[in-house]
């Protein structure tokens, strides 16, 4: 009796510890997505965005044939070091030139930063894309004047 008995209750224990747990589901809550579903999701849609952007190529540079050639002084390759006021960095360029600076609006303490060694009218045109919307640079090369004009 005992031996049927005891041969009964691990027969049940071994049972208990057999059986199955059901498979993960994958949908962890109603309306909650996998996570690691959701993030193949994001590495494909990384990986095809990232081989959009390498299949992008530059356009190539044109001259333009109407525009007079710069004077020297525009064209003359410097090196340029500036961390600071765009203000203070065209003023600093202009000095070096020998170009007048004239600014016209209300200026705002945006920072622009360069450390090149280029053209004086690249550099001029870096600081002016620095600027973006906020200011334009231009250069007047007949009346030897750099303007930064801020926008209101």
């Amino acid at each position: 009796m005992k031996h049927s008995l005891l041969i009964f209750l691990l027969s049940m224990a071994l049972n208990a510890c057999a059986q199955s747990l059901s498979s993960p589901s994958p949908i962890a809550t109603t309306g909650m997505a996998n996570p690691e579903l959701a993030l193949q999701r994001s590495i494909a849609e990384t990986t095809t965005d990232l081989r959009e952007l390498g299949s992008i190529r530059p356009s190539p540079v044109v001259a333009s044939t109407n525009q007079p050639p710069l004077p020297d002084d525009l064209t003359r390759r410097i090196w340029f070091v500036w961390d600071g006021p765009l203000g203070k960095a065209v003023a600093k360029l202009g000095q070096e030139i020998g170009y007048s600076v004239t600014v016209t609006g209300h200026p705002r303490a945006m920072r622009v930063a360069t450390n090149s060694v280029a053209a004086v009218v690249d550099i001029l045109r870096t600081l002016g894309d620095q600027a973006g919307d906020q200011a334009m640079v231009s250069v007047d090369p007949l009346h030897h004047a750099i303007t930064v004009a801020w926008h209101a």
